[in-house]
């Protein structure tokens, strides 16, 4: 009969006791995760994108990519993580890269209003216009009073000359700032909207020198001022 050595024996327990104790710590860090409704992974990936931040700030993009990838791989759907990981591509000089993750985050998070906004800003400033609209359009349509959206979707208008896009746009962002009494914004918004409104009315062909068109051009001009 083989008998284990007490010190073999001992060990094993030590090990196993450890590896018990190690278990119970997950668990109940998952149990308190769960408490406050965030789950353990979406925990682990806030704390690896704030360290990948933190060596981003001190200039060390390795380490800051290498901890964003891993926040991704805890949490494939934490978008904090692909937005970080994208500005960072971004100020490395790798559009394409950062455009890429911008698109994975899309495909993988729910609702992803902010990964629509920061890839239209890439887009506009690359002078992708049309595509910048149409990200900015998209995170509207999950937070629709987000004002630094609407103030980069109306600007994007204005460089498409859509000026109708632009003066809804700006009279939402009029309407909003009265709602929260935010005075200063609504009066530079209506001044805004007021001066979108005579461009148009120079621009229109039926509102424009309605004057020297005789009875039905003015007609046709007063009933489409009613309308804006």
């Amino acid at each position: 009969m083989h008998w284990t050595p007490f010190a073999v024996v001992r060990a094993r327990r030590r090990a196993s006791t450890l590896g018990c104790a190690a278990l119970v710590v997950t668990l109940a860090a998952e149990g308190r995760a769960q408490d406050d409704g965030t789950s353990w992974a979406t925990k682990q990936a806030a704390e690896l994108v704030r360290q990948g931040t933190a060596h981003a700030a001190r200039g060390d993009g390795a380490a800051a990519t290498r901890r964003l990838l891993e926040a991704i791989s805890f949490d494939p759907t934490y978008g904090p993580a692909y937005l970080a990981l994208a500005a960072q591509h971004e100020a490395t000089g790798d559009v394409v890269e950062a455009e890429r993750v911008y698109a994975a985050g899309l495909e993988r998070v729910a609702g992803f209003a902010d990964g629509h906004a920061a890839r239209g800003k890439l887009r506009r400033h690359l002078g992708r216009l049309r595509e910048a609209a149409a990200d900015f359009e998209a995170a509207l349509s999950f937070a629709p009073d987000h004002v630094a959206v609407l103030e980069n979707l109306y600007a994007t208008y204005v460089a498409l000359s859509a000026l109708p896009a632009a003066l809804a746009t700006s009279r939402r962002m009029e309407a909003l700032a009265e709602a929260r009494g935010d005075a200063t914004a609504h009066n530079e918004a209506r001044a805004r909207s007021r001066a979108l409104v005579v461009l148009l009315a120079e621009l229109d062909p039926v509102t424009a020198d309605a004057r020297d068109r005789g009875p039905l051009r003015r007609a046709l001009a007063r009933h489409a001022r009613r309308g804006r």
